[in-house]
């Protein structure tokens, strides 16, 4: 018997590395909901606010008609503000936290709740900023660390559902946001692998984290980074 294709929530899969989640996404077989703020055309979307709690609501449940259930979220939507602290306001670092992390609590909450009876697998999108003070990610690394946080605990408390939570941390990405030309860090000399990670890569990693093959793998934060993080050249 063939087994049912997963039913997957990809949001913020309008951009660089989460059309790449898509495409891989497809090619496993995944039916797939696009949830964002832009339009996509490979997969059905939804416009979504991570900002507004209503919205996010409207979308997951918009979601879950259209796929019949809920088995995979990846969770890859997110801004970035270049923020120092002397300079930023606090209107600023409020933004950032409002859509990153209050946005991965609204989602990564309702999408639990749907898979309370089935299980699930949820991905969180986090960044190598939650480890390294890096100069004008004041608000940006304090939002990834707390994904990485909620990540561990969400774990914890959903093991027992049969939901698996976990986060990948990728380095400097070759494509995807760009930050405030004045806070562009030099990745490539303080990384050893001499280079940024691709979307693919970062895709290919993301489909590994969410098939069977990583059942037993739940409340890790997992590094994508060529070394960057362990290299101590920060």
């Amino acid at each position: 018997m063939t087994e049912r294709p997963l039913r997957t929530i990809v949001t913020g899969g309008s951009g660089a590395l989460g059309s790449s989640i898509i495409s891989a996404l497809l090619a496993r077989g995944d039916r797939v909901v696009n949830l964002d703020r832009a339009p996509s055309d490979s997969v059905p979307w939804i416009e979504t606010d991570f900002a507004d709690g209503l919205s996010v609501a409207n979308a997951i449940e918009s979601a879950e008609e259209i796929l019949g259930g809920i088995d995979v979220l990846v969770h890859s939507a997110g801004i970035f503000r270049a923020s120092e602290l002397l300079s930023m306001t606090e209107a600023e670092f409020s933004e950032v936290l409002n859509v990153n992390l209050l946005g991965s609590f609204r989602v990564g909450q309702l999408v639990a709740e749907k898979m309370v009876e089935t299980g699930g697998r949820i991905l969180f999108i986090s960044s190598i900023h939650a480890k390294y003070g890096v100069r004008g990610r004041l608000a940006y690394g304090a939002s990834k660390a707390g994904i990485e946080a909620m990540t561990r605990v969400m774990a914890t408390e959903l093991s027992e559902y049969g939901i698996r939570v976990n986060a990948l941390a990728p380095g400097a990405v070759s494509a995807g946001m760009v930050p405030d030309p004045e806070h562009v860090s030099d990745w490539t000399r303080v990384t050893p692998a001499r280079r940024k990670v691709t979307p693919q890569e970062v895709a290919g990693m993301a489909m590994l984290l969410t098939c069977d093959d990583a059942s037993f793998v739940s409340g890790q934060v997992v590094s994508q980074d060529g070394g960057a993080s362990i290299s101590h050249i920060f």
